[in-house]
């Protein structure tokens, strides 16, 4: 596990797209059931690499098992779903059943839980709530969509804790036992008169199933409120741990500062940059120095004293060799220097870079071994 990490409970890895955000997660998350923890593996990216990075199983809400062999700990992994994890989320919370269906069936609800861009962060923050209460783990790691995503979920708290105030998600609703001044003989005429423009717009069959989407939002209120409030403590928590992912290249460079700025600036400090495909190794795993050829011309002489044209032949290939090592260690040199520029004032945080592989890792002993060949930068 990386030095910065060891005492989190929660560890949120955000990064741009295509970075291998997901692949170091997993990477993370398979390294701390390798040292004994009981951890939790959650993706809410939405291209489904997690089950290939686990070896190809299959995932959904539910919290799976992996089978890993020879370790002390447990790893259990789910991928979030949008529709289905929200249908999950009602399920438990809806003890009623007539409730229950009534959420489930109305349009509203539907086009919410499938469609709204910020719908996927408000279920995380549901399913990072629930195995977070369930205390079954003591490492959750979460892995985010990417960049602006990310903050999306770092924000849902907050933003479904307006939402849900009662001067708001009220303003629709009147309970049968609310008073009936005037306070509450304005906002019910306020609420029913946008209702009724609404219907205008979109019918009144979609008016009604608005108007009983806010309903159902009205009575469960406390209980979205309360976990929304209990997931922002963790969050902010000195046991949570904020992870930047990113590659080298500019174009993703540019994506990560966006997301770093914006974490800067909500007070969440990050614990490590990791910057994977950064660098090309030599024979050693290292990264790939100036100067770092060997002296195959030696071992040539040594080997082919008087091998005539063949020998010459091998030289060529051999100073051919030679010149793409060198230009592949300058190009170490320039991703180097691009990654130092990026965090000048990083602090505290872990700074790591890893190789350029020839495949991704689909397997536990490969996330293993990319974890461990990790080198400070």
């Amino acid at each position: 596990m990386i030095g910065a990490l060891e005492d989190a409970r929660l560890v949120v890895c955000v990064g741009p797209g295509g970075v291998g955000k997901t692949t170091l997660a997993a990477a993370l998350a398979v390294e701390g059931a390798a040292r004994g923890r009981r951890v939790a593996l959650l993706t809410i990216d939405p291209a489904r690499r997690l089950a290939d990075a686990l070896g190809g199983g299959a995932l959904d809400d539910r919290l799976r098992r992996v089978p890993m062999e020879g370790v002390a700990g447990t790893l259990d992994a789910a991928m979030l779903e949008t529709k289905a994890s929200y249908d999950a989320l009602i399920e438990r919370i809806a003890a009623d059943p007539v409730a229950r269906a009534r959420i489930l069936e109305n349009r509203v609800y539907q086009a919410f839980s499938r469609t709204l861009a910020r719908s996927h962060a408000y279920v995380a923050m549901e399913r990072l709530h629930d195995v977070l209460a369930e205390r079954a783990h003591d490492l959750v790691v979460l892995d985010t969509p990417p960049t602006r995503s990310a903050l999306d979920i770092l924000d849902a708290p907050g933003r479904l804790l307006a939402f849900l105030d009662e001067r708001v998600l009220g303003a629709f609703v009147r309970s049968s036992s609310e008073p009936r001044g005037a306070a509450a003989w304005l906002r019910a005429r306020g609420s029913a008169a946008l209702l009724r423009l609404f219907g205008v717009l979109a019918g009144d069959s979609v008016a009604g199933e608005l108007a009983g989407f806010f309903e159902v939002f009205f009575h469960l209120r406390r209980g979205f409120a309360e976990r929304a409030a209990r997931v922002q403590r963790e969050l902010m928590s000195a046991s949570t741990a904020f992870v930047l992912v990113s590659a080298p290249e500019a174009t993703h460079l540019d994506d990560a500062s966006y997301l770093r700025d914006g974490l800067l600036a909500r007070g969440v400090p990050l614990r490590a940059y990791l910057f994977n495909r950064a660098f090309l190794p030599g024979e050693d795993g290292a990264p790939l120095g100036p100067g770092a050829a060997y002296d195959a011309e030696a071992m040539l002489d040594a080997a082919w004293p008087d091998a005539g044209f063949a020998r010459e032949r091998a030289l060529a290939t051999i100073a051919a060799a030679r010149a793409l090592r060198e230009a592949l260690a300058l190009e170490n040199q320039a991703l180097d220097r691009a990654m130092r520029a990026f965090c000048p004032e990083a602090g505290a945080a872990q700074l790591l870079r890893f190789p350029t592989l020839a495949e991704e890792p689909t397997s536990i002993p490969a996330l293993r071994a990319l974890l461990a060949r990790a080198t400070p930068l």
